[in-house]
């Protein structure tokens, strides 16, 4: 163990520019910022960096390490973001070679021994990591072994990983400190797309009014456990009021997992922000669960300032519903897609395509599902086979004879071939471009975005986006066609 005490803190979101993705305030960073101010109040410095939002190459964020010279550095990210981690990482150890280097978040959260793969990496948080770093900070200053610390894995002396087992989730939500939302600038993200890409007032924030998520879906993190913890309405509602009146804050992107899951809950907040006058404008870009809906709360929402929500379909047919364990009632989303429409909310929807054992019939069917409801946006994703989730067992059952390699590091969303093509042959990013081209290029949808979406640049530039996108496409199903070949010629 080293000798030195932590001091100084350098909390790093890495990751270069994904144009595919929305760029946000980094949430759980901004809570651990709050929770180490809190806790060691005049002990520790913090410094707070966002490396797509600081405009940081690799050798700036190296500056900027060296600058601070901090004792502890603390990566979060998701897989995507694994890659440039790696190599922040690496860089972080050559700057500062005496600092304690951390990782955390969803991709550490599951693959904790392959990061600790990483010579330049020396321990990770799984799971919620407020408390946990709170307890290696005292224990690392005052020198005491770190092996009891539940939600800690590091290698030990004899290259063994030593872990204490998963920490309890955090029980009272209201015990936790505000984000640390004074240690960012909020208007610097407006040069970005957000995580619902388009917005109509600024500046925004996202807010979590609850953790965990019940269900079982085979393709999602288990980060915050599967028990529904809630903050209380007052709590929600006291950090929105302090967003609004000390950092200006005009919009909302509420992005919890499961916000509807408890009606009265979410209908509270509503009644909250409506009694007390607040003039914020609400989005839910990370989907809802339609089945969990009812009138009264898209009606209370709607008063309450909200302007879209966004609902996770993910497929349109139960035998899928079924099988990746998400059972959706299909019939009772269709009806709130329609009465969310109808109470004025533009309404947005996610799917995915390629699931394994999927059948063509079925990705068309999820497709029609799309085309025939009032839906103004519609994200047409590609399954990604992770290890380590219940969609590996999935893909192995359904592919048996397919040589799947889970050791080889890459997680990145967009990756050229999918695994379902890999097992099909089928060119699933193919059928996703020609899925969003059939949505988009319908009058329907144009005039319902031309007529309702809001009127700034956030418009103007998914605008651009949207041509750049189905340009791109349409030049990539030429250039496979090739000189000789006609367009009845391919399968897909």
């Amino acid at each position: 163990m080293k000798a030195m005490k932590i001091r100084k803190i350098q909390l790093i979101k890495p990751g270069t520019f994904f144009e595919e993705m929305g760029i946000g305030p980094p949430m759980g960073i901004l809570s651990l910022a709050a929770m180490l101010r809190e806790r060691f109040a005049g002990e520790v410095e913090i410094d707070i960096v966002q490396q797509v939002v600081d405009d940081l190459d690799f050798d700036q964020l190296a500056e900027r390490i060296r600058s601070f010279s901090p004792d502890l550095i603390g990566f979060s990210l998701l897989s995507v973001e694994a890659r440039d981690m790696h190599t922040a990482a690496g860089i972080a150890r050559e700057v500062c070679p005496e600092a304690v280097i951390m990782v955390g978040g969803p991709h550490a959260s599951v693959f904790y021994d392959k990061v600790l793969e990483d010579p330049s990496i020396d321990y990770v948080v799984l799971g919620e990591g407020e408390e946990t770093l709170r307890e290696f900070i005292e224990k690392f200053n005052a020198g005491e072994p770190l092996e009891g610390i539940q939600g800690l894995a590091f290698r030990d002396d004899n290259s063994e990983i030593s872990f204490a087992g998963h920490r309890p989730p955090i029980q009272d939500l209201d015990s936790l400190p505000m984000m640390a939302w004074d240690m960012i600038d909020l208007k610097a993200y407006r040069k970005w797309f957000s995580m619902n890409l388009f917005n109509k007032r600024f500046p925004y924030a996202y807010v979590f009014s609850t953790r965990g998520c019940p269900y079982r879906c085979v393709y999602c993190h288990n980060i915050f456990g599967k028990k529904l913890r809630l903050r209380s309405p007052e709590k929600v509602v006291q950090e929105i009021e302090y967003l609004v009146a000390s950092q200006g804050v005009r919009e909302l992107l509420i992005v919890d997992d499961c916000f509807n899951l408890n009606l009265d809950h979410a209908k509270k907040i509503c009644d909250l922000i409506i009694e007390r006058g607040i003039d914020v404008s609400i989005a839910f870009p990370n989907g809802l669960r339609a089945d969990r809906m009812d009138r009264e709360l898209v009606r209370k929402l709607k008063a309450a300032g909200c302007y879209t929500i966004t609902y996770a379909i993910e497929t349109a047919t139960p035998r899928l519903q079924k099988l990746i364990r998400k059972n959706l009632n299909l019939k009772k989303a269709s009806e709130i897609i329609h009465i969310t429409n109808e109470e004025g909310i533009i309404v947005q929807s996610f799917f995915m395509l390629g699931f394994p054992s999927e059948t063509e019939e079925e990705m068309e069917a999820t497709i029609q599902f799309a085309l025939n409801h009032p839906i103004l946006k519609a994200w047409f994703f590609t399954v990604v086979v992770y290890p380590r989730m219940g969609l590996t067992d999935l893909a192995r059952d359904a592919y048996p004879d397919l040589d799947i390699d889970w050791g080889k590091g890459s997680y990145f969303y967009f990756d050229e071939i999918t695994f379902y093509e890999q097992a099909t042959g089928i060119d699933l990013w193919k059928k996703a471009r020609h899925a969003a081209m059939r949505f988009y290029l319908r009058p329907r949808t144009m005039y319902g975005i031309m007529t309702r979406f809001p009127k700034n640049r956030t418009l103007a530039k998914s605008y651009y986006w949207g041509a750049r996108t189905i340009a791109k496409a349409l030049m990539k199903d030429i250039r496979q066609l090739g000189p000789f070949q006609t367009r009845g010629s391919r399968d897909s």
